[in-house]
C-alpha cells in the first residue's frame, strides 16, 4: 500500500483529496493546522497537528515510509496578496522548503506533487493556454507560486523526483466564501430563508475554466501515480463558461426565482474577458478527464450551503 503524506489536509480541497485516496485504498498521513473534533476525518491514518512554517515543527514529520507528498498547504486567495505580499512568499515558497529540508536530513526521497496554479499564465496569451504558454506573475501570489515550482527544480537537483500540477478554478461543496460560486451559492440560500432580497453579484462576462474538486483530487492522484518527473501539467476542463451561466446554474439547482443586481464594489473592470486551458497533457500522460458536471456541481454546493444553515 502507498503512503502519501498531504499538507493542508483539512482545507477544502485536502478533504476530498483525503477521501480520494483512502477510496483508493492508500494510507493517508495529514498534516495541518488545528482540527475541530467535528471536523476528525476517519480517513486519514495518522496526523500531524504543526505549523509548516516552523521549520522546528516540520521536524516532528517522520518521512520514513511516506512514498508520494501532495503539497497543498498555504496561501490561496489571489486577491489579499496584494495587500501582503511578504506574507505569500515566505509562506509558500517557506512551506514547500522546510518539507524539502527535512525529508533530505532524513534521507528520505517520496516523490513531491507540488500544487502550483493556472493563474500563473499570461491571460492575454491565444487560447487554450497550454503548459508551454508564457508565465507572467501578475500578483504576489502567482510570483510565490513560480517560487515553487522553481524551489521545486532546485530539490530536483537534489535527487527528489517532482511533478507540477497548475490547476484551474476548482469548485465544488465544501468552498468557503471569496469565490464566485460560493458567495453567490451564500447568497440564494439567505434569499430563500428570508435575511436577504436579491444576489449581488460583479463582472459576470467574464469566462473561465471551472473543474470540480472531486476531478482535481482524482487528477493529483493520478499524476502521483502515473506523471512524469519533472514534468509540468494543467488540471482543467478546458472550457471557458462565462458569470452568467454560473449564476443561472446555481439559480437552476436552488429551484428558486431570485433577483440578480450589480453590485459597484464587485466590479473588476480589468477581467481579461475569456481564459481556458488545455488538459491534453495530463490525459495523454494519465487518462484523467473531468467526469463531474457544472450542473451536478452547482446541486451539490447549494445543497452543501443548504446544509451549513
Amino acid at each position: 500500500m502507498s503512503k502519501i503524506l498531504v499538507t493542508g489536509s483539512n482545507g477544502f480541497v485536502g478533504t476530498h483529496l483525503v477521501k480520494e485516496l483512502h477510496d483508493n485504498n492508500i494510507e493517508v498521513v495529514g498534516v495541518g493546522g488545528p482540527m475541530p473534533a467535528s471536523s476528525k476525518q476517519p480517513s486519514i491514518d495518522q496526523y500531524y497537528e504543526l505549523d509548516l512554517n516552523n521549520k522546528a515543527e516540520a521536524e516532528k514529520i517522520d518521512f520514513s515510509g511516506i512514498t508520494g507528498v501532495i503539497h497543498l498547504a498555504g496561501l490561496a486567495a489571489v486577491g489579499p496578496s496584494f495587500e501582503n505580499p511578504m506574507d505569500y512568499i515566505t509562506t509558500n515558497i517557506g512551506i514547500q522548503t522546510n518539507l524539502f529540508e527535512v525529508a533530505l536530513a532524513q534521507k528520505s526521497f517520496p516523490k513531491f506533487l507540488i500544487i502550483s496554479s493556472g493563474s500563473l499564465y499570461d491571460a492575454k496569451a491565444s487560447m487554450p493556454l497550454t503548459e508551454s504558454s508564457s508565465v507572467i506573475p501578475s500578483s504576489p501570489y502567482a510570483v510565490s507560486k513560480i517560487g515553487q515550482e522553481q524551489m521545486a527544480g532546485y530539490y530536483g537537483q537534489r535527487g527528489f523526483t517532482y511533478i507540477i500540477a497548475r490547476p484551474f478554478n476548482h469548485i465544488g461543496p465544501g468552498q468557503n466564501s471569496g469565490f464566485l460560486i460560493p458567495d453567490v451559492a451564500q447568497q440564494i440560500i439567505a434569499v430563500e430563508k428570508g435575511t436577504a432580497k436579491e444576489v449581488k453579484v460583479g463582472n459576470l462576462e467574464a469566462q473561465r475554466d471551472y473543474t470540480d474538486v472531486r476531478d482535481i483530487v482524482r487528477a493529483y492522484r493520478l499524476l502521483l501515480e502515473k506523471g512524469n518527473g519533472g514534468e509540468t501539467y494543467n488540471i482543467c476542463s478546458g472550457k471557458a463558461v462565462s458569470g452568467h451561466e454560473v449564476v443561472q446554474g446555481l439559480l437552476s439547482a436552488a429551484e428558486s426565482s431570485i433577483p440578480i443586481t450589480e453590485d459597484p464594489d464587485r466590479l473588476r473592470p480589468s477581467d481579461n474577458p475569456i481564459i481556458y486551458g488545455d488538459n491534453s497533457k495530463i490525459t495523454s500522460a494519465t487518462g484523467w478527464r473531468p467526469e463531474i458536471t457544472l450542473e451536478q456541481t452547482f446541486v451539490d454546493v447549494i445543497a452543501d450551503w443548504r446544509g451549513r444553515n
